[in-house]
């Protein structure tokens, strides 16, 4: 099939509305909102009985689109905190886990079913059992059953992927709460106001000449972007922006740190995939006649604004280097902030530009048979199994 990436569409706030009938972009500009309204319901639940007796360890439990929350938490979780923060998808907990220890689950929906065995299982041994999840949900009623907390995670219609900071929130005051992590309540504040700036840069009735997120999504479009980042924001932000362009434009991307990069995946630069500059300044890059027959890679570099000399060094290097074969850049820049303001801009310029990409392809940025057709052979499996 050839490839036919259609940039009026993005200018056309009619064509984009039609072609997101989930209201994927609407969902995603919510996000400030999302931490505001779970800063009160994570109040309202009362975590405050969290710090009387302090666990052993923190256990989190999360599988698919749930499981970006858990990694935004460790990206903010230093290396020398007081509490092993161990990550366990389910559906088995490790055998040392017990009284001591706090078990935190969390599902969007409250129906995945390795989660769902988690809390069960933690409640077998006497843990003390977190939930995130929808109210009223299977993991809300498993989390009754265990006397568990449960904090109500989000009460809108929207697709777990667009709901990342509806997941967040409790956890990073959890975390605050425990000594795992510095976010107080100012720094969600923060972040919402940048989710807020960004939601309004990006809205789709900016054009594309002044929309990082547009321009972003046509410069990535035609070729295979490679999205690497130094540092924990940045490794964090760049696999993200990954997943949400398989997800929301069913687009393949390799993303990393480049700390790893630069001694492995850096190889790319001398492979088929990549191209050496014209040597006709008029050649047009984009033309079938030039270049090798395969899509070009494209280089997406994360900066971020108060990164650390190291991580400055490591970045202008992997730029050199693309610039000196040739290879297409593009840089996400996260302006200076709190740690959780830059994650938070990184995170929602990439959100809003997978969601446009997917628009200019002709792609509903909201559905998912295949991992729905996925999920459901899965499950027959099991129950094959369990016969």
């Amino acid at each position: 099939m050839e490839f036919s990436f259609n940039e009026a569409v993005l200018d056309d706030p009619d064509a984009l509305a039609a072609g997101d009938p989930s209201d994927m972009l609407r969902a995603v500009a919510t996000s400030g909102a999302q931490i505001r309204e779970m800063t009160t319901y994570t109040a309202e639940a009362g975590i405050e009985v969290l710090a009387e007796d302090r666990p052993r360890a923190v256990i989190l439990s999360a599988v698919g689109s749930s499981a970006a929350a858990c990694e935004v938490l460790r990206a903010l979780v230093g290396d020398d905190v007081h509490l092993p923060l161990i990550d366990v998808p389910g559906p088995v907990l490790p055998r040392w886990v017990g009284p001591l220890d706090l078990v935190i689950a969390v599902s969007r929906s409250g129906t995945a079913q390795p989660t769902l065995s988690v809390v069960a299982e933690a409640g077998r041994r006497g843990c003390r059992v977190v939930t995130v999840a929808a109210p009223g949900s299977p993991l809300a009623h498993a989390c009754d059953r265990v006397h568990g907390l449960h904090i109500p995670a989000d009460r809108a219609a929207r697709h777990t992927r667009a709901s990342l900071w509806a997941l967040v929130t409790p956890l990073l005051a959890i975390a605050d709460l425990l000594g795992l992590a510095v976010v107080p309540a100012e720094e969600l504040a923060l972040a919402a106001d940048r989710l807020d700036k960004v939601a309004e840069t990006c809205r789709p009735s900016s054009e594309s000449f002044v929309n990082p997120a547009k321009q972003l999504a046509l410069e990535i479009a035609g070729s295979i972007p490679v999205i690497w980042g130094a540092g924990q924001l940045c490794r964090t932000a760049a696999k993200r922006f990954a997943r949400q362009l398989h997800a929301n434009a069913k687009y393949p991307a390799l993303d990393g740190g480049l700390q790893e990069a630069a001694h492995g995946s850096v190889a790319l630069f001398d492979g088929p995939f990549a191209t050496s500059a014209p040597s006709d300044i008029f050649c047009d890059p984009l033309d079938s006649g030039s270049g090798p027959p395969f899509p070009r890679l494209r280089v997406v570099l994360l900066r971020d604004a108060m990164e650390s000399p190291p991580d400055a060094a490591l970045r202008a290097a992997a730029e050199t280097l693309a610039t000196d074969r040739g290879i297409r850049l593009s840089e996400i820049l996260a302006d200076a902030g709190q740690p959780l303001e830059r994650l938070a801009q990184f995170i929602a310029l990439g959100d809003f530009a997978s969601i446009y990409l997917a628009l200019g392809l002709g792609v509903d940025p909201g559905a998912t048979p295949a991992v729905l057709e996925m999920k459901d052979r899965v499950s027959q499996l099991f129950r094959g199994i369990d016969r």
